[in-house]
């Protein structure tokens, strides 16, 4: 009886967790179809990510709506292929647009493609978890009638993504020191229809502690779109005196430096510094950069990698009985603890990993009339992340008697 009554309460336990759950869609995995009427921002079709998704356009002005959601922070890719591609050219395109929100002023990215294409993928979104974006496929009058399509997606799980929309200082992605992050330019152009979508990636870089930090700007090789003269601008600044100090500014062509270092030095704790991250395309321009291209940038992945060495150094004594050494160092603000390394043979390993700001620390079982090789680096453990200083180095022997 005591049997049936735990398996029945474990049934009812599992069920309780389960409906609590929030539900997004069906198994990740399937294949969907499209739903109509899915014309506009509240009648959007919701994409289970990893799913792909088979649609129609059998009227050229209707627009499609599709909304995506994840439960983690990570990045979504999103590729569209024309299952009903034209065999000779026709005039007009079509046009894929991506929203942070549901709104036609929250535009992420855009791409377009002639209707002899078989397909194109998207500038990825660096999503943020319970965080809704949308794809609005469009195609103006006469231009691609009675087509199909079909939407593939997937989901990289993944917190070192840019957070979209990080178009500005005030919702920058919130960058942790020491960490690499991954972005992308959606969108720095005009399409054919004049429709503009101007994409920048601004990042917040705060120091936990005084030290040192390095940021490096990486991307892969590619032949620039020559007229536009390509690449990246990057602007790295602070304020000051109520404007903006300019620390380090370079445009980095797309065809040449595919990793430099844009900044290394000691900052102060709670250091504060915007990284924004433009392609060199400038859409306001009223002459010949108004034709419906984008930049090089657009779409190409970067990295924005940062280094921070911590400032902190212990200050080391040694005592040494004739069997042990016995390290001592004050505390040290913003310290969790230190890694204590010896040398053994011609290598040094390590021993220890302390737990307090101040260094009392005893190595036993040593031999008599020794000397011993120690070195050691302070810790901080803040956000997820272990922050090192540099290591200091002590020798000590051991006593005869």
């Amino acid at each position: 009886m005591k049997k049936a009554i735990s398996i029945l309460l474990a049934v009812i336990i599992a069920a309780s967790i389960f409906t609590a759950m929030p539900v997004i869609s069906s198994a990740a995995g399937h294949t969907q179809t499209e739903k109509e009427s899915n014309d506009n921002f509240s009648d959007a079709q919701l994409i289970t990510l990893g799913n792909t998704l088979t649609g129609d356009m059998p009227d050229a002005s209707d627009p499609d709506f599709y909304k995506f959601i994840s439960n983690e922070d990570g990045k979504i890719n999103i590729s569209i292929d024309n299952l009903t591609p034209n065999k000779g050219a026709q005039q007009g395109n079509w046009s894929f647009f991506l929203y942070e929100s549901d709104s036609y002023n929250k535009l992420i990215g855009m791409a377009e493609i002639d209707l002899v294409k078989t397909g194109v993928t998207l500038p990825f979104i660096g999503a943020q978890a319970g965080h809704y974006y949308y794809l609005q496929i469009y195609a103006g009058p006469r231009y691609a009638s009675k087509h199909s399509y079909r939407i593939r997606t997937s989901f990289t799980k993944g917190k070192f993504y840019e957070k979209e929309c990080n178009n500005t200082e005030f919702n920058a992605t919130k960058a942790i020191l020491a960490n690499k992050y991954t972005g992308t330019i959606g969108g720095d152009h005009r399409d054919g229809d004049l429709n503009e979508c101007v994409d920048r990636d601004y990042y917040d870089l705060k120091a936990p502690a005084k030290g040192t930090m390095t940021l490096t700007f990486s991307h892969k090789n590619k032949t620039p779109v020559t007229q536009y003269g390509g690449g990246w601008y990057l602007d790295l600044y602070k304020h000051h005196n109520g404007g903006n100090l300019t620390v380090s500014s370079a445009l980095i062509a797309v065809n040449k430096d595919p990793s430099k270092k844009l900044y290394k030095a000691t900052i102060a704790k709670n250091a504060e510094f915007w990284l924004a991250v433009k392609s060199g395309y400038d859409p306001s321009y009223s002459g010949y950069g108004v034709l419906p291209y984008a930049s090089d940038a657009v779409g190409e992945p970067y990295t924005v990698a940062t280094t921070f060495v911590l400032a902190a150094k212990p200050k080391l004594s040694a005592k040494a009985t004739k069997n042990s050494i016995t390290l001592t160092s004050k505390k040290l603000a913003d310290v969790t603890g230190y890694e204590i390394q010896m040398k053994s043979g011609s290598k040094f390993k390590k021993i220890a990993t302390t737990k307090k700001p101040a260094l009392s620390y005893k190595k036993s079982g040593l031999k008599k009339n020794t000397k011993y090789s120690f070195k050691v680096r302070a810790y901080l453990k803040k956000d997820g992340t272990t922050y090192y200083g540099n290591w200091v180095s002590k020798t000590a022997k051991t006593k005869k008697k």
